[in-house]
């Protein structure tokens, strides 16, 4: 039997630790925005009163006058700036096996979905063979794990094939770092994460674990937002 948690981080979207505050220099006045919202326009900010974690936030700057009897052209320029964001999901955090005799055995029991508007890098951290809760009650303490991520929608690869990637390795997997912007990742893209394990004879009966973690970093973050939140940072 055995027991795989899997714990995942959004590097810039969950708050880490209580540093300093980061502030940004926002330029002109902040002017009332509304967003349309089920048929409505909404209050997104209001310059007396902007909020850090409205979805857009509008700002006037440049002002400009003057008189004389001329005909006159008058420059205006239109920005936007659009941040980073992302949208997950996991059929689970967790691989529970339970098994009655020794051998080899692979699930794909865990598909991820990633959306996002530019590219995302992807970590995987501490992953390693399950060890044994209780060393001393095991002959053979620790059960290899070997991982593959992909569709394989037929069934997962043979065993021995390249795309097994043994668990220690999944640390330093490079091809699979970083998740490049397209119009799929726009929409959603989707794949699964494979596992299998060797279950020998030597094998205690008893709990085998790994605790492991996932690392989601968007990298074109905007330097407005506050990568500790998702909100934008506040006023310098």
């Amino acid at each position: 039997m055995k027991k795989l948690l899997l714990a995942i981080l959004i590097v810039g979207l969950l708050p880490v630790a209580a540093f300093a505050q980061m502030y940004y220099d926002y330029p002109g006045t902040e002017v009332s925005s509304w967003v349309w919202v089920d048929g409505a326009w909404v209050v997104s900010s209001e310059a007396a009163n902007p909020s850090l974690m409205a979805p857009g936030r509008c700002f006037a700057r440049d002002p400009a006058d003057s008189s004389c009897n001329k005909d006159w052209k008058i420059d205006v320029k239109i920005h936007a700036s659009i941040a980073q964001w992302i949208e997950w999901s996991l059929t689970g955090t967790r691989w529970d096996w339970y098994v009655r005799k020794p051998g080899n055995y692979a699930a794909d029991c865990i598909t991820a979905t990633v959306k996002s508007n530019q590219n995302v890098l992807v970590d995987y951290h501490e992953f390693g063979p399950l060890v044994a809760e209780d060393t001393l009650k095991a002959i053979l303490d620790t059960i290899p794990i070997w991982y593959a991520v992909g569709d394989f929608a037929t069934g997962p690869p043979p065993k021995g094939n390249p795309a097994w990637t043994w668990c220690r390795d999944l640390n330093n997997a490079a091809e699979w770092d970083t998740i490049y912007d397209s119009e799929d990742l726009h929409d959603g893209i989707q794949f699964k994460l494979w596992n299998y394990i060797h279950v020998e004879e030597c094998n205690s009966a008893c709990e085998y674990q790994d605790h492991a973690w996932i690392s989601l970093k968007l990298l074109c973050q905007k330097e407005w937002i506050d990568t500790t939140t998702g909100y934008f940072k506040p006023e310098d």
